[in-house]
């Protein structure tokens, strides 16, 4: 789970990808959820405190209040709530907007305080939810059960993507949406929007919604993708609007769908300022990718690095890993990984790296990478899936080695 960027918003705190786990005390872990990453103090507080206004405060008489912002800066989120209730100078200072996006600032360029988000699907509904903090690719914290805030007792509510620790969480039917904060366990809910067809379209369906952030307006945005069509006759239109945690609305996007013959057909990811999807005409494979920056509000088409379509036995998709990440899944047999190098510069697309059967030393379905190891990126994290269940592997490029992660106590 994971990714990051910034930290100023109102809620913040974990950011990046999906993941997933193994056996934890004999209870299986089936969905890592999209969250790992750097965490964030956003949604602490809905005032805006600058640093100027702290000046007069007795934050601490004995050090000067540039080396208290220093040192607090470099703490993780946890310790800086206990903080909260040190002093009302305190208070503001953590709460201020100038300090979180510090704080996030640094816990992206060290790399550090990084949690994974994991939900336990079994039988029972709604999943219970974990954070898990880890500091190297050998110690993993005690998972602490939270509580997610679009609680019902007879669906499940499912992580659709996360960015800089904050997640954007929906329930089963995509009836209540929200950004939430699991670290400092903060949320905000996005205000419902009634699809309305436009004239001569006698069906909709909404084909995805997506998550990021805008840092030209510093800003978290939500898009939502819905599809017009008619069952009887051929055509079809599409609606895109956006919401963010400043906006507190739905906006219609006056920018067009690129190709009214394009379907999305896989799950949307963030990077570099922009949301992504792999779109392709009915029954043909994916060649394009279509990319919306969230501070321009404008499409753009990006090629995928293959020369030519893909055979029925490959499946494709889109990740990230540091970069966008094209993915193809040759049927469970192995799984080769493009990088794009420079953002929008189709011939910048790299292999990096093939994860076979064989080599893995298990069966599986698809290794989603995460993220690549702290002091050496030749080892990438990967969620390997197969057959509804799901581990986390650390998995050496250049050494070919797979190495399954354990995370014990379990509440």
């Amino acid at each position: 789970m994971g990714h990051h960027n910034k930290m100023g918003s109102e809620i913040g705190g974990m950011g990046r990808g999906r993941e997933t786990s193994g056996m934890w005390r004999g209870r299986e872990i089936d969905c890592l959820l999209k969250i790992f990453s750097n965490s964030n103090l956003a949604l602490t507080n809905p005032n805006l405190y600058t640093l100027t206004a702290l000046q007069s405060l007795p934050v601490m008489s004995n050090l000067p209040l540039d080396i208290i912002i220093d040192i607090l800066s470099r703490l993780p989120v946890k310790s800086l709530v206990r903080f909260l209730c040190v002093s009302n100078g305190w208070y503001i200072l953590i709460n201020g907007q100038a300090f979180i996006k510090l704080h996030l600032h640094r816990s992206i360029e060290s790399n550090t305080d990084r949690t994974l988000i994991v939900q336990e699907q079994n039988s029972c509904i709604p999943f219970d939810y974990f954070s898990v903090s880890f500091h190297d690719e050998n110690r993993f914290s005690k998972p602490l059960e939270i509580y997610q805030p679009l609680h019902c007792s007879n669906m499940s509510t499912d992580i659709l993507s996360s960015c800089n620790g904050l997640a954007c969480i929906y329930n089963q039917w995509g009836e209540e949406n929200a950004i939430w904060n699991p670290l400092i366990r903060k949320y905000r809910k996005l205000p419902s929007e009634p699809i309305e067809k436009p004239s001569g379209f006698s069906n909709s369906w909404p084909i995805s919604l997506a998550f990021g952030y805008d840092s030209h307006n510093d800003d978290y945005k939500v898009l939502s993708v819905v599809r017009f069509f008619n069952m009887d006759k051929p055509g079809k239109e599409f609606e895109v609007k956006v919401s963010s945690l400043r906006l507190q609305c739905w906006k219609k996007i006056e920018d067009q769908w690129p190709n009214k013959e394009w379907s999305i057909c896989s799950e949307s990811v963030f990077s570099n300022g922009a949301l992504h999807w792999l779109v392709a005409e009915e029954g043909q494979s994916p060649e394009n990718i279509v990319a919306f920056d969230l501070a321009t509000e404008k499409f753009r088409v990006i090629r995928t690095p293959l020369k030519a379509p893909t055979p029925t036995s490959c499946v494709t998709c889109l990740e990230v890993l540091g970069q966008l990440c094209f993915i193809v899944i040759v049927n469970e047999m192995y799984n080769d990984v493009w990088l794009m190098k420079e953002y929008g510069e189709e011939s910048s697309w790299t292999w990096i790296y093939k994860i076979e059967q064989g080599v893995v030393g298990s069966t599986f379905e698809y290794c989603k990478p995460l993220m690549c190891s702290k002091n050496n990126r030749k080892k990438i994290l990967t969620e390997e899936s197969h057959r509804y269940l799901t581990y986390l592997i650390w998995y050496d490029i250049e050494k070919k080695i797979r190495k399954r992660v354990k995370i014990s106590k379990l509440p």
